[in-house]
């Protein structure tokens, strides 16, 4: 049964373009009048930010260059005027001061004691360095006139970028110099400290120009920064715009260090630090634009979704209907079935009786006589058994419709499961089809109904074999499931859809022919299930064959009396 949608009411215009004009006055006015005022005030804010961010790294990092080229003078000096010349002109005595120093504060590289005539008493370090005459060294003279010296970075013997410190030591008639060379991976971790933005760059230059560390726009250690230098007599920061050499504009600023004649410069790209600024812009005006879209979208939104709640209530309404009427048909069904059951019935106890009646009459032949007595003893007995099975179908289909307790028999799952595979091995058979069983012998006793339950395993075989045709297998396995059993079903036939499996215990739905099923099958193995206390599920993929799996608790739930209703 169909239901058509209900026209959209003419009012519904009216009310659309008034909701419209109200959101756009109450939310844009004042969404836009705050955006434009951000972003006046976020423009002047962050130029000055930019410039005292800047600077308060400088002024703040500098601290810790002066700290750390301090602390690494008095720690030369202490060691010079603490420690005897014995000790420090002793190699392997030495070694130990300078594995202590490392241990404290990873900042030399080598330690040694040179003489008055320019060459190594004792050195502690990587580099060979014992043939070498330092007397002609400008910093050699330098720690002779001035006592303490600290050098400029310079290439020396070893080629490569270093700076020293130099102490100048007389004991007991005897002079002497301490050196020892800063590991300049330290003085660069300090640098990098400062600053590590993408584009940023902070190093050292002393007051003729000259790089003592790599930069990373203006080159590396000892070559020139060829950029004036402001004149800084006080301890300032001086902030000024410059241009790198690839043309790249910067806001630098500089700094002199108090503990050396050098002077730490920051180097920040004015875009980079603008970024955060343009982003901040960006987002307000596209949260603006957001809310204003989002303010127009709502009124549409609002009167689609009233129609969209009517039209979702005009369905509701035909879906019940539609259930109503699959109800009545479920409640014909249930009448038929009983009229069936009952007609059904007289022709079955007929048989029964003349079956009882026939072995009675045996009992006064001689079995010795007759030829085919046992034949016709065993065919009563088969008989009887089939006449017992078919009036527990008939039962199952009145019950079908009503509420009935189910049976409370113990069980073996394994046994009737095989019974029930029994049953179809011969069609099975037939069509190629193999059957393996995996019965797991540790499956419990549980209490239910074993005709319902055969009627179920009998109605899914029969659904596999049917739809794996020809040529393929079923496997059937039970195992132990909390404090029940589950039974598996797993076929290689072709799989369904997920809207198949959606509508796979619905009445009447079937995938079979016209004229080939009734779609009730399943249906009623859900019902029977439901009753006694279990539950059916499928898993399929096209393709990959499909999976019933059938729980079974350890007895049925005890169900309220038949109420005597008609079906449902």
């Amino acid at each position: 049964m169909s239901v058509a949608a209900p026209a959209t009411h003419r009012g519904y215009k009216a009310i659309y373009r008034r909701l419209l004009v109200t959101l756009l006055l109450m939310a844009l006015t004042p969404l836009v009048a705050l955006g434009l005022f951000c972003i006046d005030r976020l423009s002047v804010i962050y130029d000055e930010k930019i410039s005292a961010s800047i600077e308060a790294v400088a002024s703040s990092k500098h601290r810790a260059l002066d700290t750390f080229m301090v602390e690494r003078v008095a720690q030369i000096k202490n060691l010079a005027f603490t420690h005897p010349y014995t000790e420090l002109s002793n190699p392997a005595r030495l070694s130990e001061i300078f594995s202590v120093m490392q241990n404290n504060s990873r900042s030399f590289v080598d330690v040694g004691v040179i003489g008055m005539d320019g060459r190594h008493v004792s050195y502690v370090g990587p580099y060979d360095l014992s043939d070498n005459n330092y007397s002609d060294t400008p910093w050699f003279r330098e720690v002779l006139r001035k006592g303490v010296y600290v050098s400029d970075v310079f290439m020396g013997y070893r080629n490569e970028p270093h700076f020293i410190i130099a102490v100048l030591r007389h004991e007991g008639g005897r002079s002497y110099i301490l050196r020892a060379t800063i590991d300049m991976d330290a003085v660069v971790a300090l640098l990098r400290r400062v600053y590590s933005g993408p584009h940023s760059d902070a190093f050292l230059v002393n007051a003729q120009g000259e790089l003592q560390t790599d930069s990373r726009y203006h080159g590396k250690s000892m070559d020139k920064f060829n950029v004036p230098l402001p004149d800084m007599t006080r301890k300032n920061v001086v902030t000024q715009y410059l241009k790198t050499p690839q043309g790249q504009e910067m806001l630098a600023a500089m700094m002199p260090l108090e503990s050396m004649p050098w002077r730490l410069v920051v180097l920040d790209d004015v875009r980079e630090s603008l970024r955060p600024l343009r982003q901040l812009k960006a987002l307000i005006i596209f949260f603006v634009v957001l809310g204003s879209g989002l303010i127009c979208m709502g009124a549409d939104f609002c009167t689609r979704r009233l129609v969209a709640s009517l039209e979702e209530s005009d369905q509701k309404q035909a879906h019940i209907d539609a259930r109503m009427l699959q109800s009545s048909k479920m409640a014909a069904l249930g009448k038929m079935a009983a009229g069936v059951a009952h007609e059904v019935n007289n022709p079955l106890m007929l048989i029964q009786e003349n079956a009882g009646w026939i072995r009675d009459l045996m009992e006064d032949e001689d079995s010795t006589s007759m030829k085919n007595y046992q034949e016709i003893l065993e065919s009563t007995e088969k008989i009887d058994q089939h006449v017992k099975r078919a009036k527990g179908i008939t039962q199952r289909m009145l019950g079908f419709g009503r509420r009935m307790n189910p049976g409370r028999t113990e069980i073996l799952i394994n046994s009737l499961t095989d019974q029930a595979a029994e049953m179809l091995k011969t069609e099975a058979t037939n069509r190629n089809i193999s059957i393996t069983r995996e019965y797991d012998p540790h499956t419990p006793v549980i209490l239910s109904d074993p005709a319902q339950l055969e009627q179920i395993f009998i109605n899914i075989i029969d659904n596999a074999i049917d739809a794996i045709g020809k040529n393929g297998s079923l496997t059937i396995r039970t195992l132990a499931w909390k404090k029940g059993v589950r039974v598996l079903f797993t076929d290689t036939g072709p799989g369904m859809d997920q809207e198949t499996m959606s509508r796979i215990f619905d009445p009447f739905f079937t995938t079979k022919k016209v004229g080939e099923g009734t779609g009730l099958g399943l249906a009623i193995c859900y019902t029977i299930l439901e009753k006694l206390g279990g539950r059916i599920e499928v898993q399929s993929q096209l393709g990959q064959g499909t999976t019933f799996s059938v729980t079974l608790p350890a007895e049925p739930p005890q169900l309220p009396p038949d109420d005597g209703l008609e079906p449902r």
